[in-house]
C-alpha cells in the first residue's frame, strides 16, 4: 500500500488545489506545476513498479497508476498550453469506464476500493460530460466534487495507507 499511499497523497492534494483554484478563479497556469509534479511522481513510481511486478494484480495496479499519472500530465499540459480539452474529455470517458469496472470487481475483495473507484469514476465521467458533451452546468459541480474526492477518496485513504491503518 506504500506506493498507492504516496500516489493518493499527491492526488488528494492536487484535486483539492484544482477545485479550490476554480472557486478562486486562480489562473490555471498557476496550478499546472503541482499537476505536473503529481503526474510525474505517479508515473515514476509505476515505471519502477513494472520492474518489480510479478502478478496480474501488480500489473493491474500499474495500469491504474498510469491512468492517474497521465490524467495530471494531460491537465497540466492543457493548463499550460491552452489546448482543446475535448481529447482529455474522451480520455476521461475511457478512464471512467475502467474505474467503474474496477469498482465492480473490487466489490468482491474490498468494499473500500469499490467506494474509491466509484468516486474516481464519477469525477472522470464529469470531465467527459463537461468537456465533450458540453454540459456546462456540471462545470459548477467540479470544484465541489474535486475537493470532496480529493479529501475523502484520496488524501484520507493515503494517510491511512501510509500509517498502516488501511
Amino acid at each position: 500500500m506504500g506506493v498507492l499511499g504516496i500516489s493518493l497523497l499527491f492526488v488528494g492534494i492536487v484535486l483539492v488545489m484544482n477545485g479550490a483554484g476554480r472557486f478562486s478563479n486562480i489562473d490555471a497556469k498557476s496550478t499546472a506545476f503541482m499537476n505536473v509534479v503529481t503526474g510525474f511522481v505517479i508515473i515514476i513510481l509505476n515505471v519502477v513498479g513494472i520492474a518489480r511486478a510479478e502478478t496480474i494484480f501488480d500489473y493491474q495496479n500499474i495500469a491504474s497508476g498510469f491512468l492517474f499519472g497521465f490524467t495530471y500530465i494531460f491537465i497540466a499540459s492543457n493548463y499550460l498550453f491552452k489546448l482543446d480539452l475535448r481529447p482529455f474529455g474522451w480520455f476521461s470517458l475511457f478512464v471512467a469506464v475502467y474505474a467503474s469496472i474496477m469498482a465492480i470487481t473490487s466489490y468482491e475483495t474490498d468494499i473500500r476500493f469499490t467506494l474509491l473507484w466509484g468516486a474516481w469514476a464519477l469525477l472522470w465521467l464529469e470531465g467527459f460530460l463537461e468537456l465533450v458533451l458540453k454540459i456546462k452546468q456540471l462545470g459548477k459541480l467540479f470544484p465541489y466534487l474535486a475537493i470532496a474526492i480529493g479529501i475523502f477518496a484520496a488524501f484520507i485513504p493515503a494517510m491511512l495507507m501510509l500509517l498502516n491503518r488501511w
